[in-house]
């Protein structure tokens, strides 16, 4: 496989004049990040026990929701790094394209994202004023186990949704091992890649998050490249004696 750098090297010389489409799919979807959060803390404000964890499985129905969208935007920068014609309503796409896979492929970056905010959202909530130390500390040892919990789960499931929009025919638990297979060998480039982009997040937050937006597309292209890289290391293994790629997704 191509080294990282190659990769974001071809994959940004992609998005050169489309930064005015993925800049305005990104301003959405945060919008409608921010309208989630909105409805959810006033349709279940977390004042005690019982009403958090009423906000959280909400929080948690609606972030699967968003699996709709996140297929979308796959499918706007899979346009982008295959040349394709590229527009804003390449999201609608996610609609189009089995809505109901798109949810249940969420899933698992929901509940991930869930284990790794809950335990410092009770630390905030309800133990912030105590100082306990013995809470705090519980708490950061769960949120340190959420996390690296959510970090496999974005190295191992990270083709989903590109292999989605490539195999619709495929069910999703065949989704989710497909991608296994793809991201095995191949995990740190793939965290390299992600890590390389944090010099220009810093730059963003010192520039009052103006150029994040800009950032944001380029992670977002890459992503899309790298599964193309992917998909043509396995192609061309495919065409060799053994054929095992071809024989597991065709």
């Amino acid at each position: 496989m191509r080294e990282f750098s190659e990769v974001k090297f071809f994959s940004l010389q992609k998005l050169s004049g489309k930064y005015g489409v993925t800049v305005g799919v990104t301003l959405l979807l945060f919008a409608c990040s921010i309208v989630e959060g909105i409805l959810v803390e006033q349709l279940a404000p977390p004042v005690n026990m019982a009403s958090f964890i009423l906000y959280e499985i909400i929080a948690f129905l609606v972030n699967i929701l968003m699996g709709i969208l996140v297929s979308g935007r796959t499918y706007l920068y899979m346009n982008i790094i295959y040349d394709r014609p590229a527009a804003f309503a390449d999201l609608r796409q996610g609609f189009v394209q089995h809505p109901e896979k798109a949810v249940i492929l969420q899933i698992p970056f929901a509940l991930a994202a869930s284990l790794m905010t809950i335990p410092l959202e009770v630390f905030q909530l309800f133990y912030w004023d105590t100082r306990d130390l013995q809470v705090m500390q519980n708490c950061l040892s769960f949120f340190v186990i959420g996390l690296v919990v959510y970090l496999a789960v974005q190295l191992l499931f990270a083709q989903v949704f590109f292999l989605l929009h490539d195999f619709p025919e495929r069910r999703p638990l065949e989704l989710f091992q497909a991608s296994v297979r793809m991201m095995r060998g191949h995990k740190m480039t793939y965290a390299l890649l992600f890590l390389s982009f944090l010099p220009l997040f810093l730059l963003s937050a010192l520039l009052f998050f103006v150029p994040v937006l800009f950032v944001i597309s380029q992670l977002y292209v890459v992503q899309a490249g790298f599964y193309r890289a992917l998909t043509k290391k396995h192609e061309d293994h495919a065409r060799g004696p053994a054929g095992a790629w071809s024989g597991e997704m065709r």
